[in-house]
């Protein structure tokens, strides 16, 4: 059996010879070339439709280099002298590359392996883009070259130069889906609204960070219109640069400031103070920038209580004397519900002794009073309550209470006054009194012991005050600011270090997929000055429909009420498992073997 340098010579494949090649690869330099960037950019802001061209000579596949190419040189001659040819690699730059065909008698030729684009190979801006859109870097880009079998990719100072390129014609995209988005948004308001120029939206807003707790470097902040369903605008913060960080032992000299002088304007820090407080700030310098950047107010706010958000809006003023209105978000207030009876549970205990030792009972908690599986159920109760009834506090007042006095109901003292009415209620006892058979009906679902309501009563009288339900009315959610968050980090990972700049794509990217689907991909590849065949475009065409087709199947009132059982359900089976078993985990609990 032949070796490798034996085979690759007998075949017709060799290895480039080095005093040959005239024009020696620099990495230095090579892939630097920002002027097809920003060219691609810049095209942009002219288009008034996003359209993507699909190129049909444009297809990739990954094959054996050497196997293929020996393979070819022993089937072709040269056309020009009928003389056999050889094939080298030569210019290698990250995944591309330079295919010399060499010949017995002419001159050497050689083809790129890749359009070749300014200064650079496309399939390199290609690769590294999906390697992001896929949540890798240059660590994640080199494990797959290397286990692939393939040569050694770009080195960090070329990764970092086809990165900031990169960022910078996915910003300039993002731009331009933002303006579409505020556009169909004003279309929408004005069918609705009747109003032929409308100038004031509403809109959700919600912040997340890169960090769990309050201690993240970065935030990112997003505002959705509320009748399209699309963000409108985002704000990243940043409370950290990697440059001040390095010149940090030289401040106040003179090479410090003459530095920063230059560096200011480009300095990733666009934050001071805690990260609780991203938030707050990028809320209100969007609002302050409406007008100026799509010529609307935001008067209607969409947010939740775990920020002072609004407050902030309100204090900052950005609109003058017109003052912006809030709306609550539903799904958060119904978190409040939750929360609170969680936290009855954990507050009412007593210590009590048993075999020596003492231990914290919960008093409320327990079988036939509030487990689990119960408060969830109560939690639920309480969203639809204001969900069903979002067009009156008076309905969703009456709808909260008509559960709270259900649970405290026994056969000795009926209270459902409030339950709705008709053989349709969801009400057994309404049921009962539509078919004449009250006197045949039994309390026989838990209820309420007498502690239990006496300590509920006032987190219901808190949670159904009017100027919160009027908050409530509409039915506004955050929903979709909550679903951009968690396709923000798949795409820069929160277990992933990373710095501004790939946090800022992040989100750029995040908001073409969310307002567009998988097509947005291939406009911010098309930004880049990339060629999109058909299979990009069938694969992102494929992933849209099966997009729309499971968020109907979700948004089927069927499957969310199953969902909502399977819940209970499950949490039932583990409160059945817990109260059987012995306690297995808890801080300390193993200390006395």
């Amino acid at each position: 059996m032949k070796g490798s340098r034996e085979l690759r010579e007998s075949s017709g494949f060799r290895k480039s010879r080095p005093k040959k090649r005239k024009n020696v690869f620099n990495p230095k330099t090579a892939e630097t070339s920002e002027t097809s960037f920003s060219t691609s950019a810049k095209k942009l802001h002219l288009e008034e439709k996003i359209d993507v061209p699909r190129d049909t000579s444009i297809e990739y596949r990954i094959l054996n280099f050497i196997t293929v190419f020996a393979a070819i040189s022993e089937y072709v001659k040269c056309k020009t002298c009928d003389g056999n040819v050889k094939f080298e690699t030569a210019s290698q730059r990250g995944l591309g590359f330079k295919i010399v065909l060499l010949c017995d008698k002419c001159a050497s030729r050689s083809i790129h392996s890749s359009p070749f684009i300014e200064h650079s190979y496309a399939i390199n801006r290609r690769f590294l883009f999906v390697m992001r859109v896929l949540g890798l870097g240059l660590k994640g880009a080199t494990k797959f070259c290397g286990l692939m079998d393939m040569p050694p990719f770009l080195t960090q100072t070329t990764y970092d130069l086809i990165i900031k390129n990169i960022h910078s014609c996915v910003q300039v995209a993002t731009e331009k889906l933002l303006q579409c988005a505020c556009t169909e948004e004003k279309e929408l308001t004005s069918e609705h609204q009747n109003d032929t120029n409308p100038t004031e939206l509403t809109v959700s807003g919600d912040g997340t960070w890169k960090k769990r707790g309050f201690t993240s470097l970065y935030g990112v902040t997003s505002l959705i219109g509320y009748y399209s369903g699309k963000i409108i605008d985002i704000f990243v913060k940043s409370s950290y640069c990697k440059q001040c960080e390095s010149w940090k032992m030289k401040l106040d000299t003179e090479e410090y400031n003459e530095w920063y002088e230059s560096h200011k304007d480009n300095c990733s820090a666009n934050h001071i103070g805690s990260a609780g407080k991203m938030e707050v700030e990028a809320a209100i310098s969007m609002f302050k920038r409406s007008v100026e950047k799509f010529n609307v107010q935001y008067r209607n706010y969409v947010g939740d209580g775990d920020s002072k958000t609004y407050s902030g809006i309100l204090k900052a003023a950005p609109y003058g004397d017109k003052e912006v209105i809030k709306k609550e978000c539903i799904g958060h207030v119904q978190k409040r519900m939750g929360m609170r009876l969680r936290d009855c549970v954990k507050k009412n205990v007593v210590t009590v002794e048993k075999s020596g030792k003492t231990r914290q009972k919960k008093t409320l908690g327990g079988k036939g009073k509030l487990t689990g599986k119960l408060i969830d159920k109560l939690t639920v109760y309480y969203g639809l309550a204001i969900r069903r009834n979002c067009d009156s506090v008076e309905n969703m007042y009456n709808a909260i209470w008509a559960t709270y006095y259900h649970y405290c109901s026994t056969n000795e003292n009926p209270q459902h006054e409030k339950c709705p009415t008709g053989p349709e209620s969801w009400c057994p006892w309404q049921r009962a009194a539509a078919a004449n058979k009250l006197s045949e009906f039994e309390h026989d679902y838990d209820h309420f012991p007498r502690d239990v309501a006496e300590a509920l009563h006032p987190i219901y009288t808190d949670l159904s005050n009017e100027k919160l339900l009027e908050r409530c009315v509409g039915g506004f959610t955050q929903n979709s600011n909550e679903s951009y968050n968690q396709l923000v980090w798949k795409i820069s990972p929160k277990i992933i270090p990373s710095g501004s700049r790939i946090v800022e794509m992040a989100a750029n990217i995040g908001v073409g997929m969310f307002n567009e689907g998988t097509s947005a991909l291939l406009h911010y590849m098309s930004a880049m000055g990339l060629s999109l065949g058909p299979n990009a475009h069938s694969y992102a065409e494929k992933e849209d429909a099966e997009r729309v087709k499971i968020a109907e199947q979700r948004a089927q009132e069927n499957t969310r009420e199953g969902r909502m059982v399977r819940r209970q359900h499950q949490i039932g089976i583990l409160e059945a498992a817990n109260t059987s078993e012995e306690l297995l985990y808890g801080p300390g609990i193993d200390d006395s073997m």
